[in-house]
């Protein structure tokens, strides 16, 4: 005999049933890791002073105060160590500053629709995985670095972020500003190869100078910092200091050392750090 359910029964079960699945909609689509620009241990912005002292100006009568203009960086290829399989691929989503799995952050300071991204967003993890380490690439890939940029999407078609198409993309901009001087530091491959400056080179550059960087990370809670402190250490700041990459440079060979550039674990560089709280 069939048994008829009343209108009583009916609703309670529906409510149910519509609250089970709204909490299914509810899953999370993506994790964003944050950076933060630092000097040591103090959070700076647009808007901060810092004064920086390299070991041979113990006895300068006045050191200037300096703030940035510009700090933006591309990185790339970010992977997740766990525990049961190693490196595993963390893929980013696609906005107006992630495209290709590669992402720009940082800032432009000074203009009135400043260009402002501090947030990486990536897929969403298992939440299972046991994640001891975050790895990824400072630079762009040789695959993508020296395309057409008028061709490209964002962020890989910004005018500032890009050398040429011999030399490529500047895989980070550092550009400061006191009250009596300035200072840059642009990031990006060099010794590349081609017929002219508006052709691609076939093959890798002599120095590609990309950076892997590896840190710890757990999933709970993760700020990545990035501290000109460190990446200033043992350069004084001035004009006469700047670099572009030139491996003569003697000021680019202090800011390489700070990076670590050239050591493919990644691992003695302190100018990125991880900030995990359990």
């Amino acid at each position: 005999m069939n048994r008829i359910i009343s209108k009583k029964t009916l609703t309670p079960l529906l409510c149910i049933c519509i609250i089970f699945l709204s909490g299914c909609g509810e899953k999370k689509s993506h994790d964003n890791v944050n950076f933060q620009p630092v000097f040591g241990d103090i959070s700076i912005d647009c808007n901060s002073q810092f004064i920086h002292q390299s070991p041979k100006e113990t006895s300068q009568k006045s050191l200037d105060k300096w703030q940035y203009q510009q700090l933006q960086f591309f990185i790339y290829g970010v992977e997740v160590k766990t525990s049961n399989n190693g490196w595993q691929p963390w893929l980013m989503t696609e906005n107006n500053f992630q495209t290709d799995n590669i992402a720009l952050l940082g800032e432009i300071c000074g203009q009135k629709n400043k260009q402002s991204n501090w947030q990486l967003e990536l897929t969403a993890l298992n939440g299972s995985m046991e994640i001891s380490e975050i790895r990824f690439t400072l630079g762009v890939p040789f695959s993508l670095n020296h395309l057409n940029p008028l061709t490209q999407v964002s962020p890989l078609n910004i005018p500032s972020m890009f050398w040429g198409w011999r030399g490529g993309h500047k895989f980070m901009r550092v550009e400061l500003i006191s009250s009596n001087d300035d200072w840059l530091f642009h990031l990006g491959s060099t010794g590349c190869k081609s017929a002219s400056p508006v052709r691609a080179p076939k093959d890798e550059c002599l120095q590609p100078n990309r950076v892997v960087v590896s840190l710890p990370f757990n999933t709970k809670n993760l700020d990545i910092k990035l501290d000109l402190a460190a990446l200033f250490r043992g350069l004084a700041l001035q004009r006469e200091s700047s670099c572009q990459s030139s491996v003569d440079n003697d000021n680019c060979k202090i800011i390489f050392e700070n990076l670590d550039l050239g050591n493919e674990n990644g691992r003695e560089q302190l100018v990125f750090k991880a900030n995990t709280n359990d």
